[in-house]
C-alpha cells in the first residue's frame, strides 16, 4: 500500500479479510419528465419508500454483484446506514431549459424571504444541492437577523 491510501489515523485495510465501508447512492429519476418533476418525484419516491425496502434491495443488490466472488450478505454485512434525504433535491437553475430571469425573481431567493424573526437557511435557500450551499445560507440567515 501507498502512503496516499492513508488518511491521518485512519489506515486502508491491509487484507481482504478487514471490513470496508461501501457507499452507494440512488438518485430516483423518472424520464421524460422535467428536472423540476424529477426532483418532486425523486422526493416523494425517497420519503415512500420504507427502511425495510433500501436494505433489502442493497443486499439484493450486493449479493448479485458480489455473490460469484463468494460474497453473502447474510454474513459479510455488519450494519446498513441508509441516509434518506429528499431535501438534498434542490434544484438548481438550468438556463438550457429556464428562462434566464434576475437572482432576485428565482424561486429559491423569492422562498427564503425574511419573514419577521424568520429567515430560511438550506440548501433550496442557495437554489443547490450542496453543503456548502447549506453552510452559506445558514451564514446568510443569521447574518440577516443579526442586522436587525
Amino acid at each position: 500500500m501507498n502512503s496516499h491510501d492513508n488518511i491521518g489515523g485512519y489506515h486502508s485495510v491491509r487484507t481482504p479479510d478487514q471490513p470496508i465501508l461501501v457507499h452507494m447512492v440512488r438518485t430516483p429519476c423518472k424520464a421524460g419528465l422535467t428536472e423540476h418533476e424529477q426532483n418532486r418525484a425523486g422526493r416523494a419516491e425517497l420519503l415512500a419508500t420504507s427502511f425495510e425496502t433500501f436494505e433489502r434491495n442493497i443486499r439484493d443488490q450486493l449479493n448479485r454483484t458480489l455473490g460469484p466472488g463468494g460474497f453473502d450478505a447474510a454474513r459479510d454485512v455488519i450494519a446498513i446506514t441508509v441516509n434518506r434525504w429528499p431535501h438534498g433535491y434542490a434544484p438548481e437553475h438550468n438556463p438550457l431549459f429556464e428562462p434566464d430571469v434576475p437572482e432576485a425573481q428565482r424561486p429559491h431567493v423569492i422562498g427564503r424571504a425574511r419573514f419577521g424573526q424568520i429567515s430560511i437557511a438550506n440548501s433550496d435557500a442557495g437554489g443547490q444541492a450542496y453543503t456548502d450551499s447549506a453552510i452559506n445560507q445558514a451564514h446568510r440567515a443569521v447574518q440577516e437577523l443579526l442586522r436587525a
